[in-house]
């Protein structure tokens, strides 16, 4: 049976279109050779005894030992046959070589490079090595230094899809330009002054940069238990901004406390000291002061304490201070200052094996809000999110946005948002690496559904086609030919394993025979009248089942679990593979 017909063999629901980069690998690992399985080969437990082992060896002793037979073709198929059975009963007879071995595998086993799996030169052993610690120093350089950058570029397109303006998906007709715009009166007098590329270029051209957000961090170790912090920010709206510098010092006093100051450089000052505590595995409690001025009035503060309720929900509580005085000191601040005190109430849990939840509820003197999230796992790694809020300040609001991951290090998503008095926005986001950018287009600035549905239908139809049309077809491509190669680079070593399979069979036939004439003498003796191993599912889709020698995934084992059988009760050890359909006859 050719084992690279069926990619993993592991989980054959998982639809091969669905295979990402990682996933890439894991079947490459999954399709290597691997190592002998001694505990296999001498057909014993990983719980067997010292006397289990012994006994298991002795039985095969007199299945594989050369001196029991004495046709030669069969003597040497034999021979190689017990050199197997030899090394495997030399290392779980040992009771220091078995720990070794259920620790690290035959590899741990190796003293030296020469010593390495059969499927592996030695140069190629090293080359690995080489590769492993080339990897581990440029990991170490970039963790060095840890870069983080954000930019942020808002666009305003209220005027591209203002109902008084035409839209530039009108000129397609139908349903896209169907979203209540109708063109202006001297457009309709000229309407083949202009192709409708140039209506369209002209209309695109209307939308502006409404506001640019920049920020730039990098962490570096002082040592082992500090990090540094150095970034910078900016923001730019119409044409008038400012900026500023923050460095971050962080301490971890134990692996239950750590703590951080955040300053500002340039104005306006401000000082931030945070520090996070675990109580106990289910219990943490945050903390958080920020000062502008020693002199204008007390820090506000901010602490929250969580606790985790059920197996996977923890709760939290959060208190606000907001601007407050203390007998006097801070009064004139408090009063003009906006940021009043508010209480906080949440719960943030899992859901099944792949949803997320998130709600909050906040009341306080100047702003309350209730707000929900819920995200979902999707596949090839990706993940939906759905949320919505309702504030005092900021009116209604309401989210739908999904982000997927494209390469092992690039992820891109887009969020739908819409609400009052906010509007309609919609967010893509790109990240890579720690550098992140993302942008958000406003497509007008009161809520407008018929824009949302068509502004979220429209990118989603497009990346479903998209993914359809080309992505699966090209992962469903890559997938082959990774077989293709896998097959062929193991090629050898694959036809050197069956040729053991099937020597081993041929070896233990005269002794199945001889053990099923014996069952067939017994009162309710034991035998097997037809054992398969493979894809047993393929024997239906056959035209004649039958002969299993036309089946390349099905094999026929019916010497090999006769020879299992033992005063008419048929044994195989718990640990190893047994996809077998056994059909047996029992002696009355």
């Amino acid at each position: 049976m050719d084992p690279y017909e069926f990619t993993t063999s592991v989980d054959h629901d998982h639809d091969p279109s669905e295979v990402d980069e990682d996933q890439m690998k894991q079947l490459e690992k999954e399709l290597a050779p691997t190592a002998a399985d001694y505990y296999a080969i001498l057909n014993i437990s990983r719980k067997a005894t010292e006397d289990d082992i012994k006994d298991a060896y002795k039985k095969l002793c007199r299945f594989f030992h050369p001196d029991k037979h004495t046709d030669e073709d069969k003597k040497k198929r034999a021979e190689s046959r017990f050199q197997v059975i030899q090394k495997a009963y030399e290392v779980l007879s040992n009771p220091q070589l078995r720990i070794i071995y259920d620790t690290y595998g035959e590899e741990g086993l190796n003293a030296s490079w020469d010593l390495g799996p059969r499927y592996k030169s030695t140069e190629e052993l090293r080359k690995e090595y080489e590769e492993l610690a080339k990897q581990k120093r440029e990991q170490d350089l970039e963790n060095l230094v840890r870069s983080k950058n954000e930019i942020m570029l808002t666009i305003n397109a209220t005027q591209i899809f203002n109902a008084y303006e035409p839209s530039p998906l009108s000129s397609f007709g139908g349903p896209w330009g169907n979203l209540g715009i109708q063109p202006s009166q001297q457009q309709q007098q000229h309407p083949k002054k202009k192709n409708r590329v140039q209506q369209w270029m002209q209309q695109v051209k209307k939308g502006n940069v409404h506001q640019l957000f920049m920020r730039h961090s990098f962490t570096t170790q002082l040592g082992p238990q500090t990090q540094a912090i150095v970034g910078g920010s900016m923001v730019n709206r119409s044409g008038m901004g400012n900026g500023s510098l923050v460095g971050t010092l962080r301490h971890t006093f134990s692996p239950k406390l750590w703590g951080e100051a955040t300053t500002t450089i340039l104005k306006p000052r401000m000082v931030l000291l945070k520090s996070y505590y675990s109580i106990s595995a289910d219990s943490f409690i945050n903390s958080s002061a920020q000062f502008t001025s020693v002199i204008d009035g007390p820090p506000v503060l901010s602490v929250t304490a969580g606790r985790r309720l059920f197996s996977t929900t923890t709760g939290y509580i959060t208190y606000r201070t907001g601007e407050w005085s203390l007998l006097g000191w801070g009064r004139d601040q408090a009063l003009q200052k906006m940021d009043k005190s508010s209480v906080s109430l949440g719960l943030a849990g899992q859901k099944g094996k792949k949803g997320n939840f998130s709600t909050e509820l906040q009341t306080g003197i100047l702003a309350s809000h209730i707000a929900g999230e819920y995200s979902y796992k999707l596949p090839r790694q990706g993940r939906l999110r759905i949320a919505c809020s309702l504030s005092s300040q900021g009116g209604v609001m309401a989210s739908i946005g999904s982000d997927h991951r494209l390469t092992e290090h690039t992820r891109v998503g887009m969020t739908m948002e819409c609400g009052l008095p906010s509007g309609v926005i919609l967010k893509l986001r790109a990240s890579r690496l720690g550098q992140k950018i993302v942008l958000p287009i406003i497509l007008s600035s009161d809520l407008d559904l018929k824009l949302a549905f068509f502004g979220t239908v429209v990118p989603v139809s497009m990346a479903f086609a998209l993914d359809y049309f080309v992505l699966k077809p090209r992962r469903q491509r890559l997938i082959k030919q990774k077989i293709e190669e896998l097959r062929e680079v193991h090629k050898e070593y694959l036809e050197n394993r069956k040729q053991e399979a099937l020597d081993a069979q041929l070896i233990m036939s005269d002794i199945a025979e001889r053990k099923k004439n014996q069952e067939e003498k017994k009162t309710n003796g034991l035998v097997i009248v037809k054992a398969w191993y493979g894809h047993l599912e393929d024997l239906d889709k056959h035209d004649n089942p039958d002969n299993v020698d036309e089946i390349e995934s099905v094999i026929d084992v019916t010497p090999v679990v006769q020879t299992l059988v033992n005063e008419s009760r048929l044994t195989i050890p718990a640990g190893h593979s047994k996809v077998i359909d056994v059909v047996f006859k029992q002696f009355i």
